[in-house]
C-alpha cells in the first residue's frame, strides 16, 4: 500500500506544465515482422531485354522490385510518409524497353484523398520523382484495380508514353514525363473505372510500324493507327469488347483482350474473335503469349474461388487445355485456398523458357516448367513456389502484448493473426479461429495470462462475429457465441477474474459474462456507439480492463469516459469536465489504456486533440503537455530502475512528427523513429502496442506494409 501512494505522488508530481523532445540517445532498429505473404499482388511486370529484373505491384503496400541474388522482394516506396501514406497504392506500372532503368508507376490508394500521381524512377525504383498528373488512382477497394497494365512507355522511343486514367481519359507524354497532354479523341470510360489498360504493338494488318490500343470501360477498345485516309487518328475498333481487362500483343501484331464478364477475345486489325477457353467462366484477367511462340497462349480466370483455373493454348487461341499446377513451396502457416485466388495477372518470363510468374491475392508465384516435365502435349504438373520474403503487406487491425508467455499476438485482415514466438521468423500457424478470417480484438488475463481472448469475424463485415477463448496463451482456442446480431467490436479481460468478459460490440448492445462466454447479460448505462463504422477497418480502442482492478472497466465516448466499478453491471461517467470531442468519429483515433502496475492510473489519446491522464480513475484529466497529436498510444515496460510504464506516442511532440517513448510519464520524450530515408512506417500506421516483457520494444502495424518492431540496438 505504501509503494502504491509513493508511485501515485511520484506519477502526480510528472503531469508536466511543458515538455521537451530528444533524439533518443539509444539506437532503435526498425524491422518488417516477417508473415510472408497475404496481400494482394494486382500486377508483375518483367523487363523484356533486361533478365532478372521483375517488378510487382500491390493494391495497398506499394511497389517491390525482385532481387535475383537473394529472391527477396525489395519495397521501392518505403520513404514516403505519412502525409503521402495514399502513394503506397499503385494502380498500373510500366518499364521502359529502351532503358532497363526507367519505370513508371500510377500511384494513389483512394480517389477521394490526395496525392495522386505518375511516379517516375531512373534508378530502378531506388528513387523517385513526381510528374505532376496528379489525377485520381484508385488501387484499392474494387476489382478494377488488378486490370492494367494502365501505363505504356513506346518500345522504340523513350520519350512518349500513355497513362489511362480513372475519371479523367487517356494522357500522353512526349518529352518522357516532363509534360502531358490529354488525349481528347478517346472517351473517359466509365466513372471510377476509365481507361485500365494501354498497349504498344506492331500494326497486325501491315506488319510495319505501331499501333497503340487503349481498352475504355463500358466503351471498347481504341486503337490509333494510320487509316486509309493517310492521317493516323484514335479510333474505336468495331465490335471491341466493352469492358476489357488486361491486354497484350503478340509479336506478330495480334491484340490479345480479357475481361471480368464478356470472356477472351482477339484482334487481326480486321475483325475481332471471341476465344474464351471455357463458358464456364467469363471473368478472365491475367494473360500472356510466350515470347518464343506466338500461339502459346496462357490465360488465368479471374473470379469463382479459388485454385482457379489456368489455361493454356498453341494454336492461338483455337483451342484451349487447362494447365495442371502444384503449389510445392509455400509458408507453413498458408492454407489451401491460397493459390491462384482472384488471379489478377500471368505473365512469361522472356529470358528464361518455361519460367512464368503469376499474381493474385496473396502473393506472387513462379514455375520453371510450365510445360510440365513431358512438354506441351504432356499432362504432368507444372510446379510452383510462392515467392514472399520482403512482401509484408498485411493490414493490421489489432495487437495484443501480454506480461508472461509469448509476447506479442497480432489481429489482421484476411489472415486472422499470429501468435509470434519471436518476431524475427515468418510463423508457423495462424491462431486457429476456425471459421474466422479476421480478428478484431485481442486480450489477457493480468494476473495469469495464458487466459486470453479473441473476437473474430467470418469477414469484414461481421457476419459472423464469434469470440474464442484460451487457457494456454492462445496456443488452442473454444469458440463461444456472442449474442445474436452482434458484430465485430472490442473485448476486454478482467485483471483478476477469468470468468470476467466485457464485450462491446460496433453493432449490438455492450454485454458481460461472469462464465468465460458461455453466456452473457446487458450492462446498465453503458454507452452506445462509441466504436464507430460497421466494418473491421475501424480503428477507435474505447474500452480498456483496469490492470489492477479486476472489477473495473473503462469506456470512453463523445468525451466521456464511463467507468464500471462491479464487473461491468453498472456504468457511469467518471469525469464531469468534458474532455474534447471529434465530431465523425468514424475518422477519430482514440484509445483508452489503463497503466500496468500502478493503480487508477488510466489514459485517453484522442488523435489531434492530445493525450490524456488521470490518476484517479477517469473523475479529473490532465493534459499531457506538448503531445499535439496522438494518433497511436501505448503503454510499455517500465524502464530498469523505474516505477512507471514507458509510454510510447506516434504522431506529433513539440512540433515534431514521428514515433515517441517517454519514461517519465510525459516529461520529457525520446524521439526513437527510424533515421533518414523511411521503411514503410508511411503506409498509415493504424495500431500501436508496446513490449511488456521488452523494454524499449514497440510494435506498430500499418495499412498494407505489415507490422514493424521497434526495439532498442
Amino acid at each position: 500500500m505504501k509503494l502504491s501512494l509513493i508511485v501515485l505522488l511520484m506519477y502526480m508530481l510528472m503531469i508536466p506544465a511543458s515538455t521537451n523532445v530528444v533524439q533518443s540517445a539509444q539506437n532503435y532498429q526498425w524491422n518488417n515482422i516477417p508473415i510472408g505473404g497475404g496481400g494482394y499482388v494486382t500486377g508483375v511486370v518483367i523487363h523484356p531485354t533486361e533478365p532478372d529484373l521483375v517488378y510487382a505491384r500491390t493494391d495497398v503496400g506499394g511497389a517491390y522490385r525482385l532481387d535475383a541474388a537473394s529472391g527477396d522482394w525489395v519495397p521501392l516506396l518505403d520513404h514516403f510518409g505519412d502525409e503521402d501514406s495514399n502513394l503506397y497504392g499503385v494502380d498500373g506500372i510500366a518499364l521502359d524497353q529502351q532503358n532497363p532503368n526507367i519505370v513508371y508507376i500510377a500511384a494513389g490508394k483512394y480517389g477521394n484523398v490526395g496525392p495522386s500521381d505518375i511516379l517516375k524512377s531512373t534508378d530502378r525504383g531506388e528513387t523517385w520523382i513526381r510528374t505532376g498528373l496528379n489525377l485520381r488512382n484508385e488501387s484499392n477497394g474494387n476489382i478494377h484495380r488488378a486490370m492494367g497494365e494502365s501505363i505504356a512507355v513506346n518500345p522504340t522511343n523513350s520519350n512518349y508514353l500513355h497513362v489511362g486514367t480513372r475519371y479523367d481519359g487517356l494522357y500522353t507524354s512526349s518529352d518522357g514525363a516532363a509534360t502531358w497532354s490529354k488525349v481528347w479523341d478517346v472517351p473517359n470510360g466509365l466513372s471510377g473505372e476509365g481507361i485500365r489498360s494501354v498497349a504498344y504493338g506492331l500494326n497486325p494488318v501491315t506488319k510495319q510500324g505501331q499501333v497503340v490500343y487503349a481498352g475504355v470501360r463500358g466503351v471498347g477498345v481504341y486503337s490509333k493507327a494510320p487509316r486509309s485516309n493517310g492521317q493516323t487518328t484514335w479510333q474505336l475498333t468495331g465490335r471491341s469488347p466493352e469492358y476489357p481487362a488486361r491486354m497484350t500483343v503478340a509479336k506478330n501484331g495480334t491484340l490479345y483482350v480479357t475481361t471480368d464478364n464478356q470472356g477472351v477475345y482477339k484482334f487481326n486489325g480486321v475483325q475481332w474473335t471471341n476465344i474464351t477457353p471455357s463458358s464456364s467462366y467469363s471473368s478472365y484477367y491475367g494473360i500472356t503469349i510466350d515470347p518464343n511462340n506466338d500461339n502459346h497462349i496462357l490465360v488465368a480466370v479471374r473470379t469463382g474461388g479459388d485454385n482457379l483455373p489456368l489455361y493454356r493454348s498453341v494454336n492461338g487461341g483455337q483451342s484451349w487445355t487447362t494447365v495442371s499446377k502444384t503449389l510445392v513451396s509455400k509458408p507453413s502457416w498458408w492454407t489451401p485456398n491460397m493459390f491462384f485466388s482472384a488471379t489478377s495477372s500471368i505473365k512469361f518470363d522472356p529470358h528464361n523458357p518455361g519460367t512464368v510468374y503469376a499474381t493474385d491475392w496473396f502473393g506472387v508465384y513462379k514455375t520453371e516448367n510450365i510445360n510440365g516435365t513431358n512438354g506441351l502435349t504432356g499432362n504432368t504438373a507444372s510446379t510452383w513456389e510462392a515467392i514472399t520474403d520482403g512482401h509484408e503487406e498485411v493490414v493490421a487491425l489489432t495487437a495484443s502484448t501480454p506480461p508472461q508467455g509469448v509476447s506479442f499476438f497480432s489481429g489482421l485482415t484476411d489472415q486472422v493473426g499470429f501468435r509470434h514466438e519471436n518476431v524475427t521468423d515468418v510463423p508457423l500457424n495462424k491462431i486457429p479461429l476456425a471459421g474466422m478470417r479476421e480478428i478484431v480484438s485481442i486480450d489477457y488475463h493480468e494476473a495469469n495470462p495464458k487466459y486470453m481472448i479473441f473476437l473474430g469475424s467470418s469477414d469484414w463485415y461481421g457476419t459472423t462475429t464469434r469470440l474464442f477463448v484460451s487457457s494456454n496463451n492462445g496456443v488452442t482456442v473454444t469458440p463461444m457465441n456472442v449474442p445474436a446480431g452482434s458484430k465485430l467490436g472490442r473485448v476486454a479481460y478482467s485483471a483478476i477474474n477469468p470468468n470476467v468478459i466485457v464485450y462491446y460490440p460496433q453493432t449490438g448492445n455492450p454485454v458481460r459474462s461472469t462464465n468465460r462466454g458461455a453466456t452473457w447479460q446487458n450492462m446498465n448505462g453503458a454507452p452506445f456507439q462509441a466504436i464507430g463504422g460497421n466494418m473491421v477497418f475501424a480503428y477507435n480502442h474505447p474500452l480498456a480492463a483496469d490492470r489492477i482492478n479486476g472489477y473495473k472497466f473503462y469506456m470512453y465516448a463523445a468525451g466521456y469516459l464511463y467507468r464500471s466499478t462491479d464487473a461491468g453491471a453498472n456504468w457511469s461517467k467518471a469525469n464531469t469536465v468534458r474532455l474534447p470531442i471529434n465530431t465523425d468519429i468514424n475518422t477519430s483515433f482514440i484509445k483508452v489504456e489503463a497503466a500496468p502496475g500502478v493503480a487508477n492510473n488510466v489514459w485517453v489519446s484522442l488523435g489531434t486533440d492530445g493525450l490524456y491522464a488521470s490518476t484517479n480513475s477517469g473523475n479529473t484529466f490532465s493534459k499531457i503537455q506538448g503531445v499535439q497529436n496522438s494518433k497511436l498510444f501505448a503503454f510499455g515496460k517500465a524502464q530498469p530502475g523505474r516505477l512507471v510504464p514507458a509510454v510510447y506516442v506516434y504522431g506529433t511532440v513539440n512540433n515534431v512528427n514521428g514515433f515517441f517513448r517517454s519514461d517519465d510519464m510525459g516529461v520529457t520524450w525520446n524521439n526513437i523513429g527510424p533515421l533518414g530515408d523511411g521503411i514503410g512506417l508511411g503506409n498509415e500506421p493504424q495500431i500501436m502496442v508496446a513490449d511488456r516483457q521488452i523494454y524499449g520494444q514497440v510494435y506498430v502495424g500499418t495499412n498494407g506494409r505489415g507490422m514493424y518492431v521497434g526495439s532498442i540496438e
